[in-house]
Order: structure tokens, then sequence, then C-alpha cells
């Protein structure tokens, strides 16, 4: 981990409450790894106190360029929205644990909502994942994921784009198609995807979105259950990325 002042080089809202920005960091954009991300200082001052932590969408390593995809949720990311390009941001990262990378495996990508962020620099990876993506109604990014996958399924709940329905259901059709399945999204879409893929015998990598605190593992805010008898897991440290056998999904 590291302190970074990073330039922001654009911001700009992608659609409803959905925003895109691309900051400049020669440090986090040659140490990223899919499923890694950033905590982010939203002002200069010290009200909000904590940083906000933000799922890293893509990089572009030769130019130093690190793209996000954030949602405005409350104070910290309404601030986001404020700054301009030219401005800087401070910043702490590549912080916690990616997916693991199988270029010899059939796989696929199921994402909802905003947790197609940290998807997108995942599919990038892997060149040939076939990619589940699902909306409430309006979508966002598809071009983007077009650029590294031929086999992409959109899932809107109105029907208005792709499929009406949830991509869980094209998931549940094909599963027996992969070796590995790699999630992001509402906890309910993980939880179906975990045991979808632990009923057939497919290995599959969740990532969590939670509130975070410090993000280096002290403050235990982002903390999940174990599927073991143990302890909590950090959501922080130990992921955001997880064995689906590791964490327990049930309420």
């Amino acid at each position: 981990m590291q302190r970074d002042i990073c330039r922001i080089l654009s911001n700009h809202k992608v659609t409803g409450n959905i925003y895109k920005m691309v900051i400049e960091s020669r440090i986090i954009s040659k140490k990223a790894l899919p499923g890694q991300f950033i905590h982010i200082k939203p002002g200069d001052g010290y009200d909000p106190l904590l940083r906000r932590p933000i799922s890293i969408c893509d990089l572009d390593a030769d130019n130093s360029q690190v793209t996000l995809l954030y949602r405005v949720c409350g104070k910290g990311t309404r601030l986001f929205t404020h700054t301009k390009t030219g401005d800087f941001l401070d910043v702490l990262g590549p912080l916690g644990n990616g997916f693991p990378i199988f270029h010899s495996k059939r796989v696929a990508i199921i994402g909802g909502g905003i947790g197609i962020a940290p998807l997108l620099y995942l599919s990038k990876e892997l060149i040939e994942a076939e990619v589940y993506l699902g909306f409430r109604d309006e979508t966002y990014m598809i071009e983007d994921f077009m650029k590294y996958s031929d086999n992409i399924s959109i899932y809107t709940e109105d029907g208005s784009k792709g499929n009406k329905g949830y991509p869980i259901e094209a998931l549940e059709r094909n599963i027996r198609s992969y070796d590995v399945v790699y999630a992001c999204g509402p906890k309910i879409m993980l939880r179906a995807v975990k045991n979808l893929c632990e009923e057939n015998h497919i290995e599959c990598y969740i990532s969590m979105e939670e509130r975070m605190g410090c993000g280096i593992g002290a403050c235990l805010v982002c903390a999940c259950e174990s599927s073991s008898n143990e302890e909590y897991k950090k959501v922080c440290t130990d992921g955001p990325v997880f064995n689906s056998k590791e964490v327990n999904l049930d309420d």
C-alpha cells in the first residue's frame, strides 16, 4: 500500500447517480490487480473524516491512467462529483486481494449494478470470458466490456434494454459450461451465484461490497461472517475477493 496524490484527468456522469472518473497514478497503474480497490480522501478537510473505497475499474499502465466507476450514495461520493479535470485526490492503494486469473479454464463473469466496476479490468485480463451483466433499468459501460469480450448477455429488470430478468437466470442455464465463475454485485445476487456454483461443483470467486473505515484491517467495520466457525473475515484485507466457500452470505 502506498499513498499517492493523483491528478484527475476526467470526471463525468455516466447515467443517473453513476459517475466515471479517470485519474493519473504511475504507482497504482503499475501495481494494481483486477479486484483491488483504492481508498480516496473525499475532501481537504476533516468532514467527512473517513476515506471512501472505490474499486479499480480499468487500467492503462502505459499512460499511468486508472479508471474508476462510482455511485453517489452519500456525502463523500457526492464530493467526488464536484471535482474537475486538473484537481488532485489523496489516494491510498492499491488495497485488498484481487481475483485469481485462470487463462486455461472456461470462465464466466457475472455482475449486477455498480458491481460491474471491478469486472471490466478482470474481463480485460481474461480476454475470452463470457460476461453476464444485470441492471435495474439504465445500462452503462457495455461498450467498454465489448472491447474485451465477444460474448456478453445484458439483463434489465424491466426489459427496457437487453433481456428482461436477471443475469443469474442465464448463468444457471449455462453453468455446466464453466470451470470458474467470478461475481460482484448485490448480496442477494452473490448468494445466488455462490449457491449455484457450489451445487454444481464450480469454482467461484466473489467480490464483496461492504462499508469500510480504515481500509487496512484495523477498525473491523467491514467484517463479514466466515463460513467456518473461526471468526469474521475483513473485507478490506482478507478480500474484497473471496473464494465463495470462505464466506457465509446467509442473512
